[in-house]
């Protein structure tokens, strides 16, 4: 093996696992107060819990709107010394939520949610534009898979095995958290530029102003549409999932669900079938071919799901593994949506800018589908246990999913043709 043969693998392991480890932590910061159920108590005739989660995605929802002009315009100067104040400021929300009385603690869980928001596109800033970037990208994308499921086991091993109060439970997992992100940000500043090949392959990016912002929509605007519908109703589904994880495996009366590794367990057998199935998209190096199919491993995780839920509701599965497969589905579905397609929608049609921009619209909009429907379920007043709403919400989003990437899957095909041929 060459030199440079074994500088080349030595670089894409060190960017995977800087990567990986650098949003594994983030994740003490952002997921703790998933894995609280804070039980009987309300806020005007509305659950608690709800009502700091919705706070939350509202903080995590307006910091995608900003991050569609910052992290767009991004500069590589000075990344790790923005992503580490913003951390700053997110723990020092979880503090304030310790310390402050409840219900009068809600408005810090807002200033928790929105630096997090950011925290994806200066990651991604680090990897893209590289032939390397698929399998980079869903290591980044399977950690918060994986670091969900740890960060609820920790939170709900310290409440009930260390007896730590729920309200200062995610300050206390941030802070077991913060010494490893340190390390792991440092490893991410060392990761070294793209090289001229992979600018060849993947074309060079480059900030990305308002104009050429507006200029891209325009450009691709009905398949961009139909991927941003999309992006809605995966973020929607995922987001209930992951928020309400815990209130769902109690609402399935599910035995296991007092083991607290449960989450874990079950969250890393996802994280690496998802790793593999996403990964191997790097084995397609034409970047048309690859974005071509990208459509058809989305909507295949999407019939997954499907297919498992309608199995579990008549009666034919079992819910563990009902949940081991929806997961697997609708996060093969979500992470080659939102690690790679875009990465492969620039390079195939040699976009001069970066994904930044295209994540965060579709970030911002796709919250914006969440936060609606957790107000919609809290505030309309129909009442519904959590396994039966993550059913509907199951369904809802297949049918819109695989609709829309077979819209986009037609649109994109036909502007390669008209791209050839002109």
């Amino acid at each position: 093996m060459s030199k440079s043969t074994q500088n080349r693998i030595f670089t894409i392991v060190w960017a995977a696992l800087a990567a990986f480890l650098t949003y594994s932590f983030i994740y003490a910061f952002r997921k703790p107060l998933s894995a609280a159920t804070f039980e009987g108590m309300t806020v005007f005739g509305i659950s608690y819990k709800v009502v700091v989660i919705v706070t939350y995605v509202f903080g995590y929802m307006a910091a995608k709107g900003f991050g569609i002009k910052i992290i767009s315009e991004l500069s590589n100067v000075g990344r790790r010394r923005f992503l580490l104040i913003l951390i700053s400021i997110s723990w020092l929300g979880l503090f304030l939520f310790a310390l402050t009385p409840a219900p009068y603690n809600i408005p810090w869980v807002f200033l928790n949610g929105f630096p997090l928001g950011l925290m994806w596109g200066i990651l991604f800033s680090y990897i893209e534009g590289r032939n390397s970037t698929d399998i980079l990208a869903t290591f980044l994308c399977v950690s918060f898979i994986y670091s969900s499921g740890i960060v609820k086991s920790i939170g709900q091993w310290l409440v009930v095995s260390m007896g730590v109060s729920e309200f200062w439970m995610p300050f206390t997992v941030g802070a077991m958290g913060f010494p490893f992100l340190l390390m792991a940000s440092w490893m991410l500043e060392k990761i070294p530029a793209p090289s001229e090949a992979d600018k060849a392959s993947r074309s060079e990016r480059i900030p990305l102003d308002s104009a050429g912002r507006k200029a891209l929509f325009r450009q691709f605007r009905v398949g961009l549409i139909a991927v941003l519908l999309l992006n809605v109703v995966l973020t929607i589904c995922r987001d209930i999932k992951d928020n309400f994880l815990v209130d769902i495996w109690q609402s399935l009366n599910v035995t296991a669900v007092s083991n607290t590794s449960i989450y874990a367990q079950i969250e890393t057998i996802v994280s690496l079938v998802v790793l593999v199935l996403v990964g191997a998209i790097v084995l397609i190096k034409n970047s048309k071919y690859a974005l071509k199919s990208l459509h058809f491993i989305i909507a295949a995780g999407l019939l997954l799901v499907l297919g498992s839920t309608y199995l579990y509701t008549i009666g034919q599965m079992s819910a563990l593994v009902w949940m081991v497969l929806h997961g697997v589905g609708l996060y093969l579905s979500y992470i080659a949506f939102q690690s790679v397609y875009y990465e492969r929608f620039i390079a195939a049609f040699q976009v001069k800018g970066n994904v930044g921009y295209l994540i965060y619209l579709a970030d911002f909009v796709g919250y914006i589908g969440s936060v609606a429907i957790l107000l919609i379920k809290e505030f309309v007043g129909f009442e519904v246990q959590w396994n039966v709403f993550f059913i509907y919400m199951s369904y809802i989003t297949c049918i819109v999913g695989v609709l829309m990437m077979v819209v986009a899957h037609i649109y994109f095909s036909w502007k390669m043709k008209v791209a050839e041929s002109a």
